[in-house]
């Protein structure tokens, strides 16, 4: 069932050679993962770009073209991609429009304290995810804690990790947005806060039998008012 959908982008993270991109339908107000035919699902670099060969960014409204849903378990959001026709921007999102598209304030899927050495609430045992039906949720929050660290295994750099609270609960995710952790990799280890922002939190494919919960985007109140977003 192919069709054409606007779509502003919520996500460009990082997902194995490529990215993850991912936003809401303009139309039905629904959640849309264009993915690619390959194993990772990820979408390649000459896939997403542009006709003038430029970066989707996060708040981009883009035109795609997608030739059928491919929902795996949890994850229903999931389209396949026609990487044949090159994807188009037609506007930009504000503030404003992303507090529409704000979704109800509740726990982020399942939080039972099983959290990884670092994180907190940041994955969900295969068997718990039994019954979840989604896998992408735009929230808002008042600040973000952002920690740059060493990463256990030194070979893999510096790690970058969002702390806040959402629905009365606590979370510390790994961030996969391209953009923000490439700027506070910049700043060395270390511990930074920034304001009010939304944020894409996404739960990623099984992993050694949990699925992780992911910091996809970051979208400053400040930036975006500014016109940085």
């Amino acid at each position: 069932m192919e069709t054409t959908k606007r779509l502003v982008c919520l996500a460009n993270s990082r997902k194995h050679h490529g990215r993850c991109v991912a936003g809401i339908d303009m139309a039905s107000n629904t959640w849309v993962r264009p993915i690619s035919d390959r194993t990772g699902h990820e979408v390649a670099e000459h896939e997403r770009r542009y006709g003038n060969g430029a970066e989707p960014r996060v708040l981009d409204v883009i035109e795609m073209r997608l030739v059928e849903r491919r929902r795996s378990g949890f994850q229903r959001e999931n389209w396949l991609m026609d990487p044949t026709v090159r994807w188009r921007r037609t506007g930009r999102a504000s503030w404003d429009d992303l507090r529409r598209l704000e979704q109800p304030a509740e726990p982020l899927w399942i939080n039972s304290g099983d959290d990884t050495y670092k994180g907190v609430n940041d994955r969900v045992s295969v068997a718990q995810a039994a019954g979840l039906t989604d896998s992408l949720r735009l929230i808002r929050v008042d600040s973000v804690t952002i920690t740059v660290e060493q990463a256990y295994d030194p070979s893999r750099g510096l790690e970058v990790r969002a702390g806040f609270r959402h629905s009365e609960c606590a979370y510390i995710l790994r961030v996969t947005d391209c953009v923000y952790e490439e700027r506070f990799k910049g700043r060395g280890v270390g511990s930074y806060r920034i304001g009010e922002s939304f944020l894409t939190v996404s739960l990623g494919e099984e992993w050694s039998g949990y699925y992780y919960k992911m910091v996809a985007a970051i979208i400053e109140r400040r930036e975006v008012r500014s016109g940085g977003g």
